[in-house]
C-alpha cells in the first residue's frame, strides 16, 4: 500500500484556512513526484490500491487544484484538468470516479483514464 505523509504545513495565504505543504510517499512502489505545492488532502479507493491527492494549481493567483491518481495496481500517475477554488473533500464514488468538492460552493467529479 502506498502511504503519504504531509509535512510543513502553512498556511497558503495569511489566515487561510487552506495549507501547502510537502508530501512524502512511502511503500513498494514510490512514484517521482513534485515534492511542495500540495494540499493536505487526500483519499484512498476502497481497496487502498489507488490514492487521489491534491495538488495546487494557482496562475495569477487564482485559486485552483489538479486531482494526482496514484494507482499501485499499474503503477501509474494521472493528473486531472485543473478544477477552481479551494479543494475542502475528496470521496471514491465507485472504482473509476472520484468527487470533489471545493470552496467556495464548488463540486464536480473526475473520471479516470483507462490504462492503455
Amino acid at each position: 500500500m502506498l502511504q503519504v505523509a504531509f509535512f510543513n504545513r502553512r498556511e497558503i495565504r495569511m489566515g487561510s484556512p487552506y495549507n501547502v505543504c510537502g508530501i512524502r510517499l512511502s511503500g513498494s512502489w514510490v512514484p517521482e513526484l513534485p515534492e511542495a505545492d500540495w494540499q493536505d488532502i487526500r483519499a484512498y479507493r476502497p481497496d487502498r490500491k489507488v490514492m487521489a491527492l491534491v495538488r495546487w494549481d494557482v496562475p495569477g493567483n487564482v485559486p485552483g487544484f489538479r486531482l494526482w491518481i496514484l494507482d499501485t495496481i499499474d503503477e501509474i500517475v494521472e493528473t486531472s484538468e485543473r478544477f477552481p477554488g479551494c479543494c475542502t473533500s475528496l470521496e471514491w464514488k465507485s472504482e473509476e470516479e472520484i468527487a470533489w468538492k471545493a470552496f467556495p460552493d464548488l463540486e464536480g467529479t473526475y473520471r479516470r483514464k483507462k490504462p492503455v
